[in-house]
């Protein structure tokens, strides 16, 4: 009975990631946007690249290095240097702005599916694809 657990695990992050898909391909614009505002117009190009990549149906787990850099963008990880472009973007933002939590629901659906998609790949899941 141990494997029930694992499996129920591994049918939660395959439903997560799918979801998640489905987001990027459906409201991919939103990261994009949130990326924008955030860093700019090359972040928002970055993130572009993501939900291409998803509204293709390729494997979005090719763009490792960008879904890393996405999040910590999301997270105003960028911001800490106050020269940046970011640390700049940043400071005009008004928090009760509709972008900004636009920005923050990004940062959320982000963490969670790049959470189960790195899941699924150490439990040697090579493709999926959004559920129907």
């Amino acid at each position: 009975m141990k494997h029930i657990p694992e499996i129920r695990s591994l049918a939660r992050n395959a439903q997560t990631s799918s979801e998640f898909l489905h987001w990027l391909r459906i409201d991919g614009g939103k990261l994009g946007a949130a990326a924008h505002l955030l860093g700019g117009p090359d972040w928002a190009e970055r993130a572009m690249i993501v939900v291409d990549v998803a509204r293709k149906g390729h494997n979005v787990a090719t763009r490792p290095g960008d879904r890393r850099a996405l999040r910590k963008l999301l997270h105003l990880e960028y911001t800490s240097d106050p020269g940046s472009e970011e640390a700049k973007l940043f400071v005009d933002i008004d928090p009760d702005d509709q972008r900004a939590d636009d920005a923050r629901r990004c940062a959320e659906i982000l963490d969670k599916g790049v959470r189960a998609l790195e899941a699924l790949r150490l439990a040697g899941v090579a493709k999926l694809r959004e559920a129907a």
